[in-house]
């Protein structure tokens, strides 16, 4: 029960920041709020980490656990910002719930977590709810008024990366146990890599004055919710398998639907073929955890 409410904590607040980055890009046109939300992930969690006790020294585990953030944080949330931005939160979470198809794969190829039939079916329920979203957008009727055709490709990138860096980070906290230091290393690990990539191209002094001239409040609240966000998911590792995490981490569609439809109304349509593709996802996401 506990791994399962961590889970489900961490999907709630992946979703509320998931909202907070849309409402912020409302006034940053030139920044989706990566920089800012990866700094606070690292300053938190940093700061909760230097009061606790810290495993012993695991190279393996802590390199896992520094591609897992790298991974998930550089290429998952990245993708997922962009995809908000150009599509909304609502239509870019509802790609989120294939993260569990991700993650049970590299959990069956690299963790010896068993996969049956019904994990199988599952995927493929969720892999038709999104084909149906994609075609949906896609069709020869599509008016200039519809979300961009990139914004799909970025909202697909997105579980590619949230799926394998599960993998990556359950791996490195079996050799390196500790939720919330592993996801400190995680965080830090990608706060540099984003630094240095908007260093080399010239924009690292101007996304920082963007941030805090006047600060960014609503990209701080999404930094804040991503920080819980991470150290829920991080605890879930300690009680459920990789793929398990990435079954709950699945309704985090269903939620932004639900926020974003409180807060983002007059950007966010949200009609029945979205709805109908994120139930049928989510469908196979229960039927993937009737296995748990």
């Amino acid at each position: 029960m506990t791994g399962l409410l961590l889970g489900l904590s961490s999907a709630i607040c992946f979703s509320s920041a998931s909202v907070c980055f849309k409402l912020g890009q409302r006034t940053q046109s030139g920044d989706n709020g990566l920089w800012l939300s990866i700094m606070l992930n690292t300053v938190m969690l940093g700061l909760i980490s230097a009061f606790l006790v810290w495993s012993p020294w695991s190279t393996s585990g802590i390199v896992a656990l520094i591609i897992g953030g790298i991974v998930g944080t550089v290429g998952g949330r990245s993708s997922n910002l962009k995809a908000i931005r150009l599509i909304g939160p609502s239509r870019s979470n509802a790609f989120l719930t294939a993260n569990p198809v991700v993650a049970a794969l590299g959990g069956w190829l690299f963790l010896d977590e068993t996969l049956g039939l019904r994990e199988f079916a599952g995927g493929a329920l969720v892999i038709l709810g999104l084909l149906w979203l994609i075609r949906s957008r896609s069709t020869p009727e599509a008016t200039a008024s519809q979300p961009p055709t990139r914004g799909y490709l970025w909202a697909t990138a997105a579980p590619l990366f949230f799926g394998s860096a599960f993998v990556f980070r359950k791996w490195g906290l079996a050799r390196f146990p500790g939720s919330v230091t592993g996801a400190f290393i995680g965080a830090a690990a990608a706060f540099l890599v984003v630094s240095l990539i908007d260093a080399r191209a010239g924009r690292l002094g101007t996304t920082a004055r963007a941030n805090f001239k006047p600060v960014a409040w609503w990209y701080v609240a999404a930094g804040t919710f991503t920080t819980l966000a991470l150290l829920s998911q991080f605890s879930a590792f300690s009680y459920l398998p990789a793929w398990v995490v990435g079954i709950l981490q699945g309704t985090q569609g269903l939620f932004t639907l639900l926020l974003g439809w409180i807060f983002l109304r007059q950007e966010e349509r949200i009609d029945r073929t979205l709805v109908g593709s994120v139930l049928l996802v989510l469908a196979g996401v229960v039927l993937i955890g009737l296995e748990v």
